[in-house]
């Protein structure tokens, strides 16, 4: 092949996908940990990462405020309370960190994204046939 034909190879900065600042795509974390963060700092935490995951579509979002004296689960509860933004909450599964961990499942309109079983597990909505 001669050289004016050789294409160049693309700089580092194109060869790995990342979403640009103009797209308005960010990656959201689904978790958020609150260990460490006294009551005053968590609150706007939380109704933060409530918004960025009702923005980003997300179903669900986790909040891992560990168990400890209590004070930040009673905390995030109460925010999950109040929020329009979650339809439901409920601590996580045994396996899953129990009581440390509140799990919201966030409000769309009134559909719900998942089915229930009679054990509380969540599976998701099966696809209509066409």
């Amino acid at each position: 092949m001669s050289p004016k034909r050789r294409r160049r190879p693309r700089p580092l900065s194109e060869q790995k996908w990342s979403p640009s600042p103009l797209s308005g795509l960010e990656p959201v974390d689904i978790e958020i940990d609150l260990h460490g963060m006294r009551v005053h700092e968590a609150i706007p935490a939380i109704e933060d990462h409530l918004q960025r995951c009702h923005d980003a579509r997300l179903h669900i979002s986790r909040i891992n405020h560990g168990q400890g004296t209590g004070a930040l689960k009673h905390l995030a509860r109460e925010t999950l309370s109040k929020s329009s933004l979650v339809a439901r909450y409920y601590p996580a599964a045994h396996g899953d960190g129990s009581d440390g961990i509140t799990i919201a499942e966030l409000n769309y309109g009134g559909h719900r994204a998942f089915n229930r079983r009679a054990n509380n597990s969540i599976v998701p909505k099966p696809l209509t046939r066409k």
